[in-house]
Parts: structure tokens; C-alpha cells; sequence
């Protein structure tokens, strides 16, 4: 519990030392309030625990109800009338009762990691909308100095410092930045109909342009974390209804009850007194015991290999975090120590370089821009999946 607190105080501290805009908050604000899907796991705890209420009771009690006519007329009518209640032995409620505990928290955990799934996709949607905010703001750059560069080659193809060849070229540069410019604005559909649907329906604009600050995960405190998570929990709720459903199986093995009022009247004369009756467990139960053993253990080992499988897991994401940081940082430094694509343009225009030169650089310079982008983006979104636990 300690760790987990401070996990989710290094988050918290994260997101303030952020600017207030790039604070997803108001998205997950509105995705709890309206996304369909919440909205429809929400009814089904409602459901788990109505159902899980259930089968606790005696059954209803048997009332008869007899006339019989006698035959010769002599002997007058008979009437009977019984009442007669049946009763499971008494452990079985208490075993019921506490199966019906165990289903309703599953029931409120079930929600959770649904909550925690539609979230982690509404905080993805967003890393997204970032990247191709600032994809976009990256391509209109490039694109307005293409144009430059076009004009520029126009005038001095009127001067007769250029030829129709580099024109052409200056040229075939703005149609291909225009069509990825068409390509890019065709994925904001996308995105904007993942978006809505997140929301339910509600219409967000995200204009950010920045990525948030990474987290500082130390793996120890994150393993722990996940040892105690909803997703382990859920997995011992599960040992915990097997375990119950196990003494419920041996209640209900063991003898049932009935008990009841029983009455017998033939003209003037008048039997009357009450029924106890005991089942004989003989037969009709003999294998649900060894069933719900075996249930027992498959769910221990379930728990064991989800254990194992989970820490596995965290740690290869926590590996693919820690290459996706230093590919961003590599190549940042590197982007960093290399002319940026307004002074290959002023030395373009000063005649220091030649347009293929520049063609050359500036597209390789470009690219790389947008691989660092990548990284990023692909490192937020590992973070978000590691964090997913503590939405």
C-alpha cells in the first residue's frame, strides 16, 4: 500500500509540474461521465449483485390440498391438508452468504478494470492526438519553407541563376510534402471519431503541442504495485468464490430438512400433527465435491501462473521504456548538434549549398524529426500501459 502511494504521488507531482493544458484530466473527466461502455459495466454491477442476492433463501413452502369422496357413501368424505417447508442443512446459507460477498466484490472489481481499460484508451487517444498535433505543426514548417524555396527557385530561374531542372525539382519537393500534408489531415478523422466515442458523443478539441513530462517508475516499487493490483486481486477473489463453493458443495451433501403441519379428517373424526422429513445423501451430489476441489487447485495455480506471467511482462515493458528513452535522447542530441532546416535555407539562398545538397539534408534532417517524434510517442504510450494500474 505504501509503495502504491508513492507511485501514485510521483504521477501526481508529474502532471502539476506540467502546463495546465497538457493535462489530460478534462478528457478523463468527461470519459467517466459519459463513455457508453463505463456507462454499461456500470449497470452490470448493478446486475452481479442482484444475481449474486439470489438462491440464498429456503425454497417455497409445499401447501396440499385433498377431497376425496367416499365409497359406498357411508363412510363419509376425507379431507387432508399439509404444509410442508424444506431446509438445505443450515451451513449451506452461511456458505451462500459468503459466496454472495465475494461475487459482489468481484462484481465492483470487474468495473474497475474496465474503468481501467477505457481510460488507458482515452490517455493513448490523447498521447496520439499529440503526436499528430505536433506532426503536423513539423510538416506545415516544412512545407511553407518548401514553398519558399519554390518561389525563390522561380525568381532566380527569371534571373538565369537557375534552370528548369532545379525549378522542377523545387517544385516536385511542395507536391510530395503536400500529398503527407493531405495524407496526415486524413488520420485526424480518425482520431477525432475514436475521440467522440471515448467521450460519448461529447465534441473535445485537443490542440496541445507538447508532450507531458515522463514519470519516474522505479521498477521494485512498480512490481510491488502490480503484485497488489485489481488484477491480482481479482485473481484471489477468484481462489476465494472456489474456496466457497467448495464448503458450499460439502453443505450440500450432507442431509436435507423438511419439516411441516399435516392434517387428516373423515366425518367426525380428526387427525392432526406435524411432518419432519431427512433426505439420505447418497447419490445425487457424489462428484460435486471432487469437482470443486479440483476447481480449487486450478484456481491457486491460475494465480501462481498469472504472477509469473505479470512480472514478466512488467519487466519487458519496463525494458522497452528504457530503449525508447534512449533513442529519443540519442537522436535528439544529435538533431541538436546539426543545422536546422531554416538555416539550410538561408544558406541555400545565400548560394552556400546547392539545391540537391540542400534536397539532400534538409529531407534526411526532416525525417529524423519525425522518428524522434515517434519515440516519444512510443514511449508515453508504454508509460501510459505500465501506470494503467493506478487509473
Amino acid at each position: 500500500m505504501k509503495t502504491r502511494l508513492i507511485l501514485i504521488i510521483l504521477l501526481a507531482s508529474s502532471m502539476l509540474l506540467q502546463p495546465l493544458a497538457q493535462s489530460p484530466e478534462a478528457l478523463m473527466k468527461l470519459v467517466l461521465e459519459n463513455n457508453r461502455k463505463l456507462m454499461a459495466a456500470r449497470e452490470a454491477v448493478q446486475v452481479a449483485v442482484l444475481e449474486a442476492g439470489t438462491g440464498n433463501t429456503p425454497p417455497d413452502p409445499e401447501l396440499e390440498f385433498g377431497y376425496l369422496f367416499g365409497n359406498p357413501s357411508g363412510l363419509g368424505n376425507r379431507l387432508d391438508f399439509a404444509i410442508t417447508q424444506q431446509l438445505d442443512f443450515p451451513s449451506a446459507y452461511f456458505n451462500r452468504s459468503e459466496l454472495k460477498k465475494i461475487k459482489n466484490s468481484q462484481a465492483e472489481l470487474e468495473y474497475i478494470l474496465t474503468r481501467q481499460d477505457v481510460l488507458l484508451e482515452a490517455r493513448q487517444i490523447w498521447i496520439e492526438q499529440l503526436h499528430f498535433n505536433q506532426l503536423r505543426k513539423l510538416l506545415e514548417q516544412r512545407l511553407r519553407q518548401a514553398r519558399v524555396i519554390e518561389s525563390h527557385m522561380e525568381k532566380k530561374l527569371k534571373a538565369g541563376e537557375a534552370n528548369l531542372l532545379e525549378l522542377g525539382q523545387s517544385r516536385l519537393m511542395v507536391a510530395s510534402l503536400e500529398g503527407e500534408y493531405e495524407e496526415l489531415l486524413a488520420l485526424s478523422g480518425d482520431l477525432q471519431i475514436a475521440l467522440r466515442e471515448m467521450t460519448g458523443g461529447v465534441d473535445m478539441e485537443i490542440t496541445d503541442t507538447l508532450f507531458p513530462l515522463p514519470v519516474p517508475i522505479p521498477a521494485d516499487s512498480l512490481l510491488e504495485a502490480y503484485s497488489l493490483s485489481h488484477y491480482m486481486q481479482y485473481f484471489d477473489q477468484e481462489l476465494q468464490a472456489k474456496e466457497a463453493r467448495k464448503k458450499l458443495a460439502v453443505s450440500n451433501h450432507l442431509p436435507k430438512l423438511s419439516a411441516g403441519y399435516y392434517s387428516e379428517a373423515i366425518t367426525s373424526e380428526a387427525f392432526r400433527g406435524f411432518r419432519l422429513g431427512l433426505t439420505l445423501p447418497l447419490w445425487e451430489n457424489t462428484n460435486t465435491v471432487k469437482k470443486a476441489k479440483s476447481e480449487v487447485a486450478y484456481a491457486q495455480a491460475e494465480i501462481d501462473r498469472y504472477a509469473f506471467h505479470q512480472e514478466k511482462e512488467v519487466l519487458q515493458k519496463l525494458n522497452k521504456l528504457e530503449s525508447f528513452r534512449k533513442r529519443a535522447r540519442k537522436l535528439e542530441e544529435a538533431l541538436g548538434a546539426v543545422n536546422s532546416l531554416s538555416l539550410l535555407a538561408t544558406s541555400l539562398e545565400n548560394g552556400e549549398i546547392s539545391l540537391s545538397e540542400y534536397f539532400y539534408t534538409s529531407d534526411f534532417y526532416f525525417r529524423n524529426q519525425v522518428q524522434l517524434l515517434g519515440y516519444k510517442r512510443d514511449f508515453l504510450l508504454q508509460e501510459a500501459d505500465l501506470l494503467r494500474i493506478f487509473l
